[in-house]
């Protein structure tokens, strides 16, 4: 009889780690003109001596690269259309005043002069600022090859010394730089070649069995490197191969969260939960766990592109093609990585306390009187001040949502129009503050317990996650 191989593996996990901002995501090589021959510049490389013939807001029209020979340059590839770069121009034009001429930040753009001068001087986030910025590039492109924006080459004493996302350009990292220290960031590389849908993630030890033989395996591992070089995913998909009659299902370099809610949204109907908002917020997450920060991303704990190499998880599966559909592929996936990480992720009813947002009178004292432009924000902070400028109130409920510590803040008003508010809080996370400022407007939120949906993280035995493992189970037939 036929042989038949079931294999279930785990890679690898190193002890403590897993070893794996809309701001993007312009095809900028697409749209740029590039110059011929020019070779690609990477870490270690000099920057050639070259014209830079057009720049904006500067006291040069044009200069050329050895200008900066003896500073810190900063290169900020940048477009009008990406929202994240242009948010983050006004951070660029605080560190260069800070650091004066020991650094030069010069944002460059593929773009007309006519084009981003008259959006320098209509945009709220520019209009006020004073750095130059150099339009029309073909050059810095060329030796910077790239896909997505924003984009940081770090060039020192005419040296490249890295390419980073903006996260790492600021105060503390260009100091570091300035001192002399090493420094050792993960290289964006827009232009990696690995594609899962081309060839198996994982190959299999002839020891084990041979390939020829196995008809389903799972597997998962650590962060892969060379597939994607920022984001916190390097790409997923689902393979037919009519030879084998076989199904290969795959993601890469994927936070564990975003692996299950991923797959959840094909087994359930988001409207049939019982949740403040259709797209989930981090107080919707349950997490049973140690150490949430292996299972997440948060912003304000680390660089993105170092999150996802020390937590990040690749995954993959085969089984025979028996037909299979979306909900019966991510079934198969959830309980692959159940299986794997020694955890029990679900979405499950639980009563709680939860807060609903309530009209007290009739009387309307939340109309917006204010017209809103380009240059004036919906919502902004002053102190302790949160002003509400022409927005729904589901403005005020998302903002208490996003905070992991709060109860469901549900919407009950039933008021329909953009209001205007002024609220004196302290904490988005302090109830009896919001309860009290919210009575000037006739609002209140009232506690009820109700029977809620939850995303439940709960490890299993303390997961697997916590110790350095390597198994493989092998059933034959």
């Amino acid at each position: 009889m036929r042989k038949i191989h079931i294999i279930y593996l785990i890679i690898f996990f190193l002890t403590g780690h897993l070893c794996a901002q809309e701001n993007k995501t312009l095809n900028v090589s697409g749209k740029a003109k590039l110059i011929p021959n020019l070779p690609a510049l990477t870490i270690g490389n000099q920057l050639p001596d070259f014209e830079i013939p057009i720049i904006i807001h500067g006291t040069k029209r044009s200069t050329k690269s050895s200008e900066f020979k003896n500073q810190l340059l900063i290169i900020d590839f940048w477009s009008i259309y990406c929202s994240g770069c242009v948010a983050g121009l006004p951070k660029m034009d605080l560190l260069q005043k800070e650091f004066g001429n020991k650094i030069k930040i010069l944002p460059v753009t593929y773009e007309s002069e006519t084009l981003v001068s008259n959006f320098w001087k209509k945009n709220r986030n520019t209009k006020n600022l004073s750095l130059p910025t150099v339009v029309e590039d073909k050059i810095f492109v060329s030796y910077f090859r790239h896909l997505t924006i924003p984009h940081e080459v770090w060039v020192y004493k005419g040296k490249v010394i890295a390419v980073t996302t903006d996260q790492y350009v600021n105060q503390t990292n260009i100091q570091k730089v300035l001192n002399g220290e090493s420094i050792n960031w993960p290289e964006k590389n827009d232009f990696y070649s690995f594609d899962g849908s081309k060839e198996p993630l994982f190959k299999l030890d002839q020891a084990q069995a041979s390939p020829s033989s196995v008809i389903r395996y799972t597997a998962i591992s650590g962060y892969k490197e060379h597939v994607n070089s920022e984001g916190l995913t390097g790409g997923s998909g689902t393979v037919r191969d009519k030879t084998g009659n076989t199904i290969r299902t795959f993601f890469l370099n994927q936070s564990i969260f975003s692996s299950y809610d991923i797959n959840w949204r094909n087994l359930i109907d988001p409207s049939t939960l019982i949740r403040p908002s259709k797209s989930i917020t981090p107080n919707q997450i349950l997490w049973e766990v140690k150490d949430p920060s292996r299972y997440k991303y948060d912003s304000k704990m680390s660089y993105q592109a170092e999150w996802v190499r020390a937590n990040g998880i690749c995954f993959e599966s085969l089984s025979p093609d028996t037909g299979q559909t979306i909900s019966d592929i991510s079934k198969s996936i959830i309980d692959g990585l159940n299986s794997l990480l020694g955890l029990n992720v679900r979405w499950e009813k639980r009563k709680e306390k939860v807060f609903i947002l309530i009209r007290t009178s009739n009387k309307d004292k939340l109309e917006s009187k204010t017209t809103l432009t380009d240059n004036k924000d919906q919502l902004t902070i002053k102190g302790t001040i949160r002003h509400f400028r022409a927005v729904p109130l589901s403005t005020l409920i998302y903002q208490l949502n996003q905070q992991t510590q709060n109860p469901y803040i549900f919407d009950e008003s039933a008021y329909t129009g953009k209001v205007d508010m002024d609220l004196d809080i302290d904490s988005w996370t302090n109830i009896s503050s919001i309860k009290k400022a919210l009575q000037a407007y006739d609002l209140d939120l009232k506690e009820e317990q109700r029977l809620v949906d939850k995303f439940v993280f709960t490890e299993i035995d303390g997961g697997l996650l916590k110790e350095e493992k390597q198994t493989i189970k092998q059933t034959i037939n």
